[in-house]
C-alpha cells in the first residue's frame, strides 16, 4: 500500500497503470454516496455531501483518468455503487417507508431515459462522458431492471458465500460477467478507507482470484476536509495495484 503524496502523483500512477495494461476496457467505480431518508419526501435522498468531498470528488478523478484512457484507445465504462444501508439504524422511519423510498428512487433513476443527479451529470459531461457509459445494475425487482445505481443491499442479499458483507457485495459484482470480465477489463476503484479492511484483507487477498485492479482509499469521514486536503488528513490517500495473481 502506498500513500500519495497529492492529485499529480495519483494521476500519473492511474494513468500508468492504464498504458500497462492490455486489457481492453477500463471500468471506474467512483461517486460512491449513501442514502438519507426525509419524512417530506416520498423518495431516498442521494446524499452526495455526507461523506464531505469524497463522493464528488472520487467522480472528478475518475472521470480525469478515463478521459486519458480514452484517448488511448480504451473502452471506458463507470459504476456507481449507493451505501443504502449505512444510514438505516439512524432514522426513525419504520423499515417499510424506507423501503418504499429507496424503491421510488431506484426506480427513478432506471430506465433506458434514466439520468444521474444534475451535479454528477455535469461532471461527467464535461470530460466528454454520460449515462450511455454506466454499467446498468439489474435489481431483479419491478421497474429497477437497468438501474443507474447498484444497490449494496440487493448484492448483499445475492449471495451468503462469505461473512462479511461490504466484501461480499464487491465480490458479487467482479464476479458476475454480465458486469465484470476479469477476462478483458481493468477496475479502477475509489473506496472510502473504512471498507480498506474488508476490500482488501477479505475480497482481494483471499477470495477473488485474476482481477487486474488498481485500488484507491480515500478518507469519507473528512466532512471539512478540501479535496486538497484528503491527502495529508488522517492516513492520507492510499494506493494498491493487483496483478491478476491467482
Amino acid at each position: 500500500m502506498k500513500r500519495l503524496k497529492d492529485e499529480k502523483e495519483l494521476l500519473e500512477t492511474l494513468k500508468e497503470d492504464i498504458n500497462d495494461t492490455n486489457k481492453k476496457t477500463i471500468v471506474f467505480l467512483g461517486g460512491h454516496f449513501p442514502l438519507r431518508y426525509s419524512k417530506d419526501k416520498d423518495e431516498a435522498i442521494e446524499a452526495l455531501y455526507e461523506w464531505g468531498s469524497f463522493s464528488k470528488y472520487t467522480l472528478e478523478l475518475a472521470c480525469k483518468t478515463a478521459k486519458y484512457a480514452k484517448e488511448i484507445g480504451k473502452n471506458i465504462k463507470f459504476v456507481f455503487f449507493v451505501d443504502d444501508h449505512i444510514y438505516e439504524d439512524e432514522s426513525i422511519m419504520a423499515s417499510s417507508s424506507m423501503s418504499r423510498k429507496r424503491r421510488n428512487l431506484y426506480i427513478k433513476r432506471s430506465g433506458k431515459g434514466a439520468v444521474l443527479p444534475e451535479e454528477y451529470k455535469k461532471i461527467m459531461e464535461k470530460y466528454g462522458f454520460s449515462e450511455k457509459d454506466v454499467i446498468r445494475h439489474n435489481q431483479k425487482k419491478q421497474g429497477r431492471g437497468e438501474c443507474l445505481y447498484f444497490s449494496e443491499k440487493v448484492l448483499r442479499a445475492s449471495s451468503k458465500r462469505i461473512q462479511n458483507a461490504c466484501a461480499r457485495e464487491y465480490i458479487e459484482f467482479l464476479e458476475d460477467k454480465k458486469y465484470f470480465d476479469k477476462k478483458i477489463d481493468y477496475m479502477i476503484a475509489f473506496i472510502p478507507q473504512r471498507c480498506q479492511g474488508h476490500i482488501c484483507d477479505v475480497a482481494l487477498d483471499k477470495e477473488i482470484k485474476g482481477l487486474t485492479s488498481s485500488h484507491i482509499f480515500v478518507d469519507s469521514m473528512a466532512k471539512l476536509t478540501s479535496e486538497n486536503g484528503l491527502y495529508s488528513f488522517r492516513n492520507g490517500i492510499l494506493y494498491r495495484k493487483d496483478k491478476g495473481n491467482s
